[in-house]
């Protein structure tokens, strides 16, 4: 199999050890569970719920969140209002308070799997809160959520062609929550991931092909999704592939490399390593202060087989410290993987002094 770190998914089959790796983190919930096609569409099934039983005065959204989101949402609403947090200060004790009330809905982000929000779910003043967990998907602050309702983008942890999960923590009855309509862009991009996924395992697995078939079709189903304003159900085999998945904890073989690489990185003056004790973050965390050292660690790292995700880049961060890199260290990952990755983070440690 080729080396590839980092980058979109491809799919797995039960024989593949990356699966049987996973497989072994299989957990139990009593938690009910709703599936949609994605994050946006579940986002989108939550503030129609929400409006259907309240009156809805304002949505508040962080400044530091996916643009492809926050325009999808500005679609379909005209009362949005965006807030600020830094998102790389997880220690801070954050009051949203100060400006969110009753009457309106709010949403908080759990940035890289390390925030965790001090809040009383009783208060008679409060809005009514929602937690995104979308890098964070099984962590403790997403089972022991305290929040009104929760979602995830469980597309972003596990090799499906869509996927988004709304649930109502420790709802003692629930139940599903869909439109009833059709909705041609988001089969459409069902279909289109799908093949991007499987043309990615042939090109890993068997060397054939090449990247521009995998990542186009990516590119089209993400235009899809786009596209797609609707809340409806997943098809069948999105719910199978859903059913699969979500039962299947990715934050055991995370923790495990996280722990093996930290002792072997060289310190480095040009960027800060994001990481929070018993916390098993979205992956290696890498943040630096100067765009242009940033750029060049991008394509010293390209040049070698990985590929770093630029999170949200579009954000304007009050922050000296904002340009930021996640490299996936899941379960296609293993720890001759992790002594590579670590072998090139300090190759360039070395060269850039």
């Amino acid at each position: 199999m080729k080396r590839e770190i980092g980058s979109s998914f491809y799919q797995l089959k039960e024989t593949d050890k990356e699966f049987e790796v996973l497989k072994n983190s299989e957990v139990k919930s009593n938690q009910h569970y709703r599936l949609y096609n994605s994050g946006r569409s579940a986002l989108l099934a939550l503030f129609e719920e929400i409006l259907q039983k309240n009156k809805v005065n304002t949505i508040w959204l962080p400044e530091y969140y996916c643009h492809n989101v926050l325009n999808f949402l500005r679609r379909n609403y005209n009362n949005i209002k965006l807030y600020y947090i830094n998102p790389f200060n997880y220690k801070i004790d954050y009051n949203f308070q100060r400006f969110a009330k009753k009457g309106d809905v709010i949403v908080l982000n759990n940035y890289f799997g390390l925030f965790e929000y001090n809040y009383n779910p009783k208060s008679t003043n409060r809005p009514i809160i929602i937690e995104d967990h979308s890098h964070a998907w099984l962590s403790p602050q997403a089972k022991n959520s305290k929040a009104d309702y929760c979602i995830c983008s469980v597309r972003k942890t596990y090799p499906i062609p869509g996927g988004g999960v709304t649930w109502i923590p420790k709802a003692k009855s629930d139940s599903d929550f869909y439109q009833n309509a059709k909705d041609e862009s988001i089969e459409k991009a069902f279909h289109a991931l799908s093949s991007s996924l499987s043309k990615k395992r042939v090109f890993l697995k068997e060397n054939k092909g090449n990247k521009e078939d995998y990542l186009s079709l990516l590119a089209e189903g993400e235009s899809f999704i786009t596209a797609s304003n609707s809340y409806v159900k997943p098809n069948k085999d999105l719910l199978k592939c859903l059913n699969d998945f979500i039962k299947l904890d990715p934050n055991v073989v995370k923790a495990k490399n996280l722990k093996y690489i930290l002792p072997k990185l060289s310190k480095s003056n040009h960027f800060k390593i994001l990481n929070r004790k018993d916390f098993a973050p979205f992956g290696l965390l890498l943040l630096f202060n100067n765009e242009s050292v940033f750029t060049n660690f991008k394509s010293h790292f390209i040049e070698n087989g990985i590929y770093p995700a630029n999170l949200w880049p579009n954000n304007d961060l009050r922050t000296q410290w904002k340009y930021f890199f996640n490299i996936h260290i899941d379960f296609r990952y293993d720890l001759d993987d992790m002594d590579y990755l670590a072998t090139i983070i300090n190759d360039w440690i070395k060269l850039n002094p």
